[in-house]
């Protein structure tokens, strides 16, 4: 069980099978209110062709369409009367491209959206490798900056970050990785925008009234699965709290004894041989960390990891807290199936590789709702379904 790689390629798929169900697949490519600004793509036919200075944007306007997306993503302008299109006529007005398609001036940005400015240009990651750079713009994103990435040439905008995969919309294709969709050694500049509003986390999807793909939310059903059914009609009774504890309401005193399952909330903690003692294995629970906790001792839990008992702190614990009704799909119980749950889906099939068996990113019953197809295992065929029926 391993995270899908891109999806571009599961796009291919799922389109090659839809076609062959439907009798072939045409993309959409016309306006609609509160379109999701992620699916802009440069080469897009109603503003390929702008002129952009002594180009055009599908041929250079990657940097000016990912600008375009923080001018939306921050709330300085919305999709029902902003988009690449409109931002380059604007910015044509003031003479601010160059004969590349360039911005001649940085400040241009601001002139044209003056709810938002590029505060950084062109600074270089500090870190060679791919979790430093992932942490470096985490950092900027938690301190509210919006950040752009050139991947070689080509800039994108990043939506956000999960350990250590970067989440972009990418104006040229439909990868969402980053680092999958290009190689890290071409990653190596960046620049950060102040917006209307402080970074606040992945943009959410747009209520439409048809379903679309989205860049998030994307991944092709297996040869043998064929279905129709919507997501928000396949329910789970069971119960959860918010996904890698992030909700969590309820964190017991040391000397309550309450078992279950509990979250880590410290960037590293220790396991212990024995409650109370000093002694420690090379065993550590990272933040975000669900294990259960099966007895307790004087503020000590026990757990079960590798098929042996441990202890940990408690005070660097969180219990998980009431339940909740979930739907499936539906993993961090916001109300809806979105990029959210597909990117929580991936993080938890990457984190099956790295974790050690009873320590998870999920609590047992957001595994359940993760397990879409219902066969017991959450793996690819659930993430390849998802997009099933996102996209029907």
């Amino acid at each position: 069980m391993r995270k899908v790689k891109g999806i571009t390629g599961i796009l291919l798929a799922f389109f090659t099978i839809i076609a062959v169900l439907a009798g072939g697949y045409r993309p959409q490519t016309t306006a609609s209110a509160a379109e999701d600004f992620r699916l802009w793509r440069q080469n897009d036919e109603r503003w390929g062709s702008y002129s952009i200075g002594g180009s055009t944007i599908r041929q250079s306007g990657c940097y000016m369409t990912s600008i375009a997306m923080v001018a939306v993503a921050s709330g300085a302008r919305d999709t029902d009367s902003f988009d690449p299109g409109v931002f380059s006529k604007a910015l044509n007005e003031i003479n601010a491209f160059n004969q590349w398609g360039g911005l001649a001036s940085w400040s241009s940005v601001n002139s044209v959206v003056n709810e938002i400015s590029i505060s950084s240009i062109n600074l270089k990651f500090t870190s060679d490798e791919q979790s430093g750079k992932a942490a470096e713009i985490k950092k900027l994103l938690d301190e509210g900056s919006y950040v752009i990435c050139n991947v070689g040439g080509h800039w994108v905008y990043i939506d956000g970050v999960i350990g250590d995969d970067v989440y972009m919309a990418d104006p040229a294709n439909d990868e969402i990785l980053m680092f999958e969709a290009y190689p890290n050694e071409n990653i190596t500049i960046y620049q950060t925008l102040k917006g209307k509003e402080p970074y606040n986390g992945f943009t959410p999807l747009y209520e439409v009234s048809s379903k679309k793909c989205n860049d998030e939310a994307d991944s092709v059903p297996s040869d043998d699965i064929v279905t129709t059914t919507v997501l928000s009609e396949i329910s789970v009774t069971t119960t959860t709290t918010t996904t890698m504890c992030e909700k969590a309401t309820t964190q017991p005193a040391p000397d309550i004894k309450l078992t279950g399952e509990y979250c880590c909330k410290e960037i590293i903690s220790k396991v212990y041989f024995e409650p109370n003692t000093g002694s420690n294995n090379d065993i550590f629970l990272e933040k975000g960390n669900i294990v259960d906790v099966t007895d307790i001792d004087n503020g000590f839990g026990e757990v079960v990891i590798n098929g042996s008992k441990y202890w940990i702190d408690l005070t660097e614990f969180e219990f998980t807290g009431d339940v909740q009704e979930l739907i499936a799909g539906d993993i961090n119980n916001d109300g809806s199936a979105d990029e959210y749950d597909l990117a929580i889906l991936n993080e938890y099939l990457s984190s099956l590789d790295r974790l050690p068996e009873g320590v998870s990113v999920l609590t047992r019953n957001e595994i359940v709702a993760a397990d879409i197809n219902g066969d017991g295992t959450v793996d690819n065929t659930d993430v390849l379904m998802f997009l099933m029926h996102v996209c029907n």
